[in-house]
């Protein structure tokens, strides 16, 4: 049983697991099908730790649950204490040279096309380095995704921007990514030699929710032309393309996420006389130590989307 003196306390590290997957989810029964207990456990755990500290950690609000004062003021140092065991832990594996054998959880986020066009390839290589290895792995928009960085209940993040900010994260280029703005293959501009901007003035834009980078490269772009199209709003990004490949309008999506439309037809690439890139940046708590399987995932990432004119810090971070 490993324990840890804790504010004149002595806590369990299971139970400081226990509690920070109840806090990041909200919910007991989604902390125990991610730590593979029974529900009954997760509450014995949280009562253990709620006796431990002499404090109540958690309030029901009808069927939801919410942190407490001192749940909240918990959350950070019990993410820093099991980030530090988790360190000590990797510290003797690789000691004893045997990567096969790291354990431990990894949690990591991203935008829907990041998850699903960029990542797959890069956490299956994870995986295959490290087989014991729990990733959680799961899209998050850049607000919840910063939030859960800044609260400590994400190890990393990935971001499609033009850069990254913020006084508690740092921000590392691994790549770069085209925008690109496609069509149905028989829609009248997709014929065209050249789409400038303000040519989509008459056209009806399928626009991706604000708040992601791709919607505001968008909106400067027509902000600079002076126009106003019509507009269609998604939360999907497989919503996004499915419309625009049913010719409801036009759309601006990383090239990763439409490039197998493109080769099967469905949809068309545009002659854009705007050419936006975006960068892929790994985001980090600023004082989080990266354990071997944080700074494998970076490696392989890096090796997979080389942006070698990248800087290694984003400005401002």
């Amino acid at each position: 049983m490993r324990t840890i003196e804790f504010y004149d306390h002595t806590v369990e590290l299971k139970h400081l697991t226990t509690f920070t997957a109840v806090a990041r989810h909200m919910s007991f029964t989604r902390a125990a099908e991610e730590l593979g207990y029974v529900q009954s456990s997760v509450t014995a755990h949280i009562k253990g730790l709620e006796r431990d500290l002499d404090a109540p950690l958690f309030e029901r609000l009808g069927r939801r649950v919410a942190l407490t004062d001192a749940g909240r003021a918990l959350l950070p140092h019990a993410q820093t204490l099991l980030n530090d065991a988790e360190q000590a832990a990797d510290a003797v594996r690789a000691a004893c040279g045997s990567p096969e054998n790291v354990r431990g959880t990894l949690r990591i986020a991203a935008p829907e096309s990041l998850c699903a066009h960029r990542l797959p390839p890069v956490l299956r290589a994870l995986k295959d380095r490290f087989p014991l290895l729990q990733v959680i792995f799961g899209p998050a928009s850049r607000g919840v995704l910063l939030a859960a960085l800044g609260e400590g209940t994400l190890d990393a993040g990935f971001l499609l921007e033009e850069e990254v900010s913020g006084p508690m994260l740092t921000s590392k280029v691994l790549g770069k990514e085209e925008l690109r703005l496609v069509s149905h293959p028989e829609h009248p501009i997709a014929g065209r030699a050249r789409v400038p901007t303000a040519d989509l003035a008459e056209e009806t834009l399928l626009l991706i929710e604000k708040g992601c980078a791709q919607r505001e490269v968008m909106e400067s772009e027509l902000a600079s032309a002076g126009i106003h199209p019509a507009r269609m709003e998604f939360v999907s990004t497989e919503a996004l393309k499915r419309c625009a490949a049913a010719g409801l309008g036009i759309a601006l999506l990383p090239a990763a996420a439409v490039a197998d439309e493109i080769r099967r037809g469905e949809l068309a690439p545009l002659a854009w006389t705007s050419r936006p890139v975006l960068g892929v940046h790994l985001v980090l708590h600023k004082d989080r130590q990266p354990t071997a399987a944080l700074r494998t995932l970076t490696a392989l990432a890096e090796e997979r989307w080389a942006a070698p004119d990248a800087p290694a810090k984003t400005p401002g971070v």
